[in-house]
């Protein structure tokens, strides 16, 4: 098979597959491409690194399940736009493996992340970035009847915090862990009373950024935090109290 001069050509291995989407990966990064453009044919790319389009298609294919390539028809292969919604995914995909949700891991995390998140916002976040952060709170308010969908709007809080530093790999971090905070929440028992304590502590939270108080922010944060855990530990004690319970009357 021809081969362009000067390209790296891949030796047969087990894992050819990889070693071909990892060329591919690298020539993406090297070239500095951007979501959208277009990539070489499949022929193309296996003319270039001396393997058969079986080889190639089975690269694309491992490349376009990490969000690094799309595929369309008529058009062609271009490069994907990765989404943090595969990071979250990833991250379930690993809770579920593991034997599921151990909040306070996911509390140790969280307690570095958004304390320094809430600092950042206070110091950076613009006018916008300030309207947008208290309208979801008061959507939150709004919702407090509505505990599925005032969950949803926690996490949008925090979220919204994050744009705010305007640094985006805090919100690809946070983003990673929206299935899991929202899982956290309805396993701490939803109910209109929690989703209005939550609401109280976002107001405090909310006061101090407005008023650019970043030490108040950080320590209003530090307290919401902290009482979501130990509610969300009250609440599994509590279960397991119950789990003993049951299979003593067994």
């Amino acid at each position: 098979m021809p081969q362009n001069p000067g390209s790296t050509r891949i030796l047969p291995g087990p894992t050819l597959a990889e070693q071909v989407a990892e060329q591919i990966l690298n020539k993406i990064l090297a070239a500095g491409m951007s979501p959208g453009e277009p990539l070489p044919s499949a022929r193309e790319l296996g003319e270039e690194f001396g393997v058969s389009r079986t080889v190639v298609r089975e690269a694309v294919s491992s490349l376009v399940a990490r969000g690094v390539i799309e595929t369309r028809s008529g058009v062609g292969l271009r490069v994907g736009n990765v989404s943090s919604e595969l990071v979250s995914d990833a991250l379930s995909l690993f809770l579920r493996i593991h034997g599921g949700l151990d909040y306070q891991q996911v509390h140790e995390v969280r307690h570095l992340l958004e304390l320094q998140v809430v600092r950042l916002a206070c110091e950076r976040a613009s006018d916008e970035d300030l309207e947008e952060i208290r309208r979801t709170h008061e959507q939150m308010t709004a919702a407090v009847a509505s505990p599925e969908t005032a969950a949803k709007l926690d996490v949008n809080f925090h979220r919204q915090l994050a744009v705010a530093t305007h640094n985006p790999l805090y919100v690809v971090v946070l983003d990673s862990l929206h299935g899991v905070l929202i899982e956290a929440r309805r396993g701490a028992v939803l109910s209109p009373s929690r989703a209005r304590h939550a609401a109280e502590f976002h107001q405090r939270i909310l006061d101090a950024v407005l008023r650019r108080d970043c030490d108040a922010a950080e320590q209003a944060m530090e307290r919401h935090l902290d009482d979501v855990a130990a509610h969300w530990a009250t609440m599994q004690k509590g279960r397991q109290g119950a789990a003993e319970l049951s299979r003593a009357s067994d």
